[in-house]
């Protein structure tokens, strides 16, 4: 997705046309033309700011990108894969014996199961060796989630909201 900044600068010609001296209007457009690059990097920071808290707040479940380039910014967000998103640090690592495990009756629509048993197929695994790979990492991941909320406690003094000029 393409973020335009241009009608973030071009929403100050409004201001302009309240000037009413000509010499004194044009002052204020050339100083206006000299800080567009800082207006674009203001931009910048602020849905930098966002996409990082994104990042944070989606844990993975999504990824978003902004790239600053020659043409613009770029946002890209993607969902990842249960493998690419596989980490060590979302799965669930549970040592358990043939005794210990459990049936499971799961109704699935046909064309989910035989999606989910292409995707199995495709990664070399049986369809209930791939299903409980999912259910670890998700697991896991929602884990990881709720002790790093647990963790993150805003107060008074921690966020930061706004734009600050330099």
């Amino acid at each position: 997705m393409r973020i335009e900044v241009g009608p973030v600068i071009d929403a100050f010609d409004a201001a302009l046309q309240l000037i009413q001296d000509e010499d004194e209007r044009q002052r204020f457009q050339r100083v206006l033309e000299a800080s567009s690059d800082s207006v674009r990097g203001a931009v910048h920071d602020i849905v930098s700011q966002v996409v990082g808290e994104v990042n944070e707040v989606a844990d993975g479940a999504v990824r978003v990108a902004l790239a600053y380039g020659a043409d613009g910014l770029d946002l890209t967000v993607d969902i990842p894969t249960p493998e690419e998103t596989s980490d060590d640090d979302d799965v669930l690592h549970i040592t358990f014996d043939d005794s210990e495990v459990e049936r499971l009756t799961l109704r699935l629509p046909a064309e989910l199961k035989e999606l989910a048993a292409r995707h199995a197929d495709s990664s070399g695994v049986s369809l209930n060796t791939w299903l409980t790979r999912l259910v670890s990492h998700e697991a896991g991941r929602r884990e990881r989630g709720e002790r790093r909320r647990g963790r993150r406690r805003r107060g008074a003094g921690q966020s930061m909201k706004g734009w600050i000029g330099g």
